[in-house]
């Protein structure tokens, strides 16, 4: 039965009244019906206009011609497959995609779905692939895979690289021929060609059919986007026509069973043919109601020698060796170029607008190395996973950073800005305690510091001075200082300290003392704001004056205590009781007069 779905979908009539009815379909994917409805007893002859659905058995043409009168309308409709002429991919997705993932893409939200034999869904690559019709686009896809496509019922198409099956079946003269006309065409037959690719890639090809139609040259084929030998040798190989194109136009019994694109056995006498060929075209009428098969158009194939098929499964032999593969990816906003070495390394080159990623993958020693390029930013990695080794390199335009780390804790950088040079080395392992030591240098200024155990030691190096912070400062060796050492800390000598010149002690008010062995001392007591006026107390229970061993006996030095006032000892000239020696005579003097005195013997 024929339905007619009239222009705006509302109404759903049958055809009852009609006649000539043809459906034909070809494997280069033309599917049309042709025939003439009647204006009589007939529901769908009034909704029968340009654009309405015509569905018989399952398969949906729109109307593309129509020619009316009073009484008929002759009619010609197009499978609505190829209304996806009308719908656009405006986004790329070129690159480097399997035919399924291809596929997939360009009839996304068409409302068509589709099948496809699995020896065409290997990786080709396809540059600027998209912004065109669906149409346009499944024919590029045909080409590349060298595939053909089936329409099949309720919105299917199906992919293959020949449609149709190889049952070994036979037409043959005087068995289920009626008729035949052979037809036959070697204007375009060619057996030698040549093709032109990226970097001065060339490959060039020759026919076995060379051996019988002798070396006919074709015209070159350029294409800067194939990079490689064997997939230039397989558009070449695609592109040239090495066999004489025939067509055989035949009625014969025993059609209806011969599936489009089906592998069949011509045998023809009369014309002493007798190969194998396929189904190209075939035309279906309605006979007693039902749809059946009334004419084929057969083609040949390209023939395939014995050398042929072994060439062939060397290829395949070949490729299943191969130890590396390349993939070009496209879409609008990202190329992706990539080439892999089977089980080893992978590169990888990723182009946007905004950002270009390299990396190159050793998966054998699990080493990996990126480029990172903003307009920015340029940041460089080396990354071993298996020792947790990590190097970097960022570059902006203000600053370089260098930085090595190991395990996420042990981490070494250096920093370089314009007006300033920084190196670090850190250890953020939380078990051991964390540490850091740093160096930073400026035009006037070098700063050294470490951190650890929440103590902070550094040296700060400037034109002004040298500044050092730590808890501990240790000397070792022979220091000399030229200049004033000042400052406000305590100096703990273990053994001896020799000043030159003079030992100040105390620059102000308050007491000063030198300190013998925590006990004997030698104090210095001021009074009030005049630093002048002080008094010196020697601390000790014996006090020793000159070389003697003993402090109060054997004096053997001199001290001269003419210009100071001494507690507990009397001068001559001095206040109070004083005593002094001349010819013999010792004198007792108070206050400066003398009152007494004792003759020495």
């Amino acid at each position: 039965m024929i339905y007619v779905t009239s222009v705006n979908g509302e109404q759903i009539e049958p055809l009852t009244q009609f006649n000539n009815f043809k459906m034909e379909q070809e494997v280069n994917g033309a599917f049309s019906v042709s025939f003439t409805s009647f204006n009589l007893n007939n529901p769908a002859h009034s909704i029968l206009h340009e654009e309405s659905v015509i569905t018989v058995d399952g398969y949906d043409f729109n109307v593309k011609q129509l020619k009316e009168n009073r009484t008929s309308k002759n009619i010609v409709g197009v499978s609505t497959f190829f209304d996806l002429n009308d719908k656009r991919r405006d986004e790329i997705y070129g690159g480097t995609h399997t035919f399924n993932e291809f596929m997939s893409f360009v009839l996304d939200g068409s409302g068509w779905s589709f099948t496809f034999d699995n020896d065409i869904n290997h990786h080709k690559m396809i540059p600027n692939f998209g912004e065109a019709n669906v149409i346009a686009l499944v024919n590029v896809l045909c080409s590349t895979f060298q595939c053909e496509y089936e329409i099949r019922p309720n919105n299917q198409v199906h992919f293959a690289h020949a449609i149709g099956g190889d049952n070994d079946a036979q037409y043959r003269y005087k068995h289920n021929i009626k008729a035949l006309h052979k037809n036959v065409d070697t204007t375009k037959l060619k057996t030698f060609i040549k093709g032109y690719g990226a970097n001065g890639l060339m490959v060039s090809y020759t026919s076995p059919n060379a051996s019988i139609f002798g070396v006919r040259e074709a015209d070159p084929i350029s294409d800067d986007s194939l990079t490689e030998s064997d997939t230039l040798l397989e558009k070449l190989k695609s592109e040239l026509i090495d066999y004489p194109e025939a067509f055989f136009e035949l009625d014969a019994v025993e059609l209806t069973d011969k599936g489009l694109g089906e592998r069949v056995w011509l045998i023809y006498d009369p014309l002493k043919i007798e190969f194998q060929t396929r189904v190209l075209s075939q035309t279906k009428e309605f006979r007693a109601g039902k749809l059946v098969t009334t004419k084929v158009i057969l083609g040949n194939t390209l023939p395939k020698s014995t050398d042929d098929l072994l060439v062939s499964q060397k290829v395949e032999i070949d490729e299943n060796r191969k130890e590396y593969r390349s993939r070009f990816e496209q879409t609008n906003d990202r190329i992706t170029i990539e080439v892999e070495e089977v089980k080893g390394s992978i590169a990888q080159l990723e182009i946007k607008a905004d950002e270009i990623n390299l990396s190159v993958n050793n998966r054998i020693t699990d080493e990996m190395a990126t480029i990172n390029i903003k307009a920015d930013n340029i940041n460089l990695s080396v990354n071993n996973r298996i020792t947790n080794e990590v190097s970097t390199i960022n570059q902006r335009a203000d600053q370089i950073e260098l930085k090595v780390k190991k395990n996420e804790s042990n981490v070494s950088t250096l920093t370089i800005q314009a007006g300033q040079i920084e190196s670090r080395v850190s250890n953020l392992d939380g078990r051991m305690g964390n540490a850091e030591s740093r160096i930073t240098q400026t035009d006037n200024r070098i700063t050294l510091e470490t951190r650890g155990d929440n103590l902070i030691s550094s040296i700060n190096v400037a034109p002004y001075g040298v500044t050092v912070n730590a808890d501990k400062i240790n000397l070792n060796g022979a220091v000399i200082a030229s200049g004033s050492i000042t400052g406000h800390s305590t100096l703990n000598i273990a053994t001896d300290a020799t000043v030159g010149n003079n030992l100040y002690l105390g620059r102000g008010i308050g007491d000063k003392s030198l300190v013998f062995n925590n006990s004997n001392r030698i104090n210095a007591s001021g009074y009030g704001m005049d630093l002048n006026a002080q008094q010196i107390t020697l601390s000790s229970s014996d006090i020793t004056i000159g070389t003697s061993s003993y402090s109060r006996t054997g004096f053997n030095g001199t001290v001269d205590f003419s210009y100071a006032n001494v507690l507990g000892v009397a001068l001559a000239h001095s206040q109070g009781i004083g005593i002094s020696y001349s010819g013999g005579y010792l004198y007792v003097k108070v206050n400066g007069s003398t009152v007494g005195s004792v003759k020495l013997t």
